[in-house]
């Protein structure tokens, strides 16, 4: 850990408008720390270790986090933009108001649920992704790439799916109201029948 880094987190745990743009903080293990308006812009975090931090409303533009580790860490009102996650863990993350933007998350780990709601995630590739008890009410799909993907006990309330694709997934035991079945891909998809009941009514047809 840099020097002058350390005497920031010593400080803490309230770190507020620092500004770590390209600093190096590769394997660094960070716990109840809490960061606000702060930016990591291609700063490399590779195989960043969080427990119980939180980020509010900072900038992770380009930035590194290959391998990173996060356990109830909460990332409010963030932005991702061109960021790299490959092979990132999220276990019992929170998200909140955070947005995606060019940046893959098809090889992320999500478990322990977590709260997506109101994430910007639109266009993204989530392929096989397992978003299982997570929370992504209000969340931005539109024309996402969710094929594989499963939601078991998901809340996806008020979620926007416009043109996204949910080829083959699994949307047995989530919240699906408001999902509208015309104008998303939902081939080969799993659903209970309650949930087909729900998308008959879309199509109008008459059930009996």
């Amino acid at each position: 850990m840099p020097a002058w880094f350390a005497e920031l987190v010593e400080a803490g745990p309230e770190i507020v408008d620092e500004d770590f743009v390209g600093t190096d903080l590769r394997q660094l293990s960070l716990r109840r720390l809490h960061f606000t308006r702060c930016r990591f812009d291609e700063a490399a975090l590779d195989e960043l270790t969080t427990e119980a931090c939180s980020f509010t409303d900072c900038s992770f533009d380009r930035a590194e986090l290959t391998g990173s580790s996060h356990l109830r860490t909460a990332f409010v009102a963030c932005s991702f933009t061109r960021t790299r996650f490959t092979g990132a863990s999220l276990v019992e993350c929170k998200l909140t108001g955070s947005s995606f933007a060019d940046t893959p998350l098809r090889s992320v780990t999500v478990s322990g649920g977590g709260d997506w709601t109101a994430v910007s995630l639109g266009g993204a590739d989530l392929r096989e992704l397992d978003f299982s008890d997570v929370k992504l009410v209000d969340a931005n799909l539109t024309g996402a790439r969710l094929d594989r993907c499963v939601f078991a006990g998901a809340n996806l309330r008020g979620l926007r799916w416009g043109q996204a694709s949910l080829r083959d997934a699994d949307l047995r035991g989530a919240v699906i109201d408001g999902l509208d079945p015309r104008v998303v891909d939902l081939t080969g998809t799993r659903v209970e029948v309650e949930q087909a009941l729900a998308f008959a009514q879309y199509l109008g047809v008459r059930i009996g």
